[in-house]
């Protein structure tokens, strides 16, 4: 997969980010993995609804507009739970749970993924 940076407000929040842009790597995203690293987040484009089955941890999904715009967060989704498609969402940000917190990721906010 490509490798990406997550950038907020001129500042880089993780330099850790995988693009699933296939429809494989769409479609297989986290699943069956065990964990992932604190910084790590997939990109997953186009989407706009995601789904946790096969997955064995709670995630952060951060829907995003086409340009970057966090339109919705949802903390703390737990596996095997379908997640309802999010208007103007035109890709998603997966991340450990807390890391929409941590990284100070708001509703509103503009991301660049580059």
């Amino acid at each position: 997969m490509k490798k990406a940076s997550i950038i907020k407000n001129g500042q880089i929040l993780t330099e850790n980010v995988e693009v699933a842009d296939s429809f494989f790597s769409r479609f297989m995203g986290l699943m069956f993995r065990k964990k992932i690293n604190a910084d790590y987040a997939l990109h997953i484009k186009p989407c706009n609804q995601i789904h946790m089955l096969n997955m064995r941890f709670a995630i952060d999904v951060i829907y995003l507009s086409d340009s970057g715009k966090v339109v919705k967060i949802d903390e703390n989704v737990k596996p095997n739970k379908i997640c309802k498609a999010v208007k103007g969402a035109k890709s998603v940000l997966e991340m450990n749970c807390g890391a929409a917190a941590e990284f100070g990721i708001r509703e509103g906010d503009t991301l660049k993924i580059e």
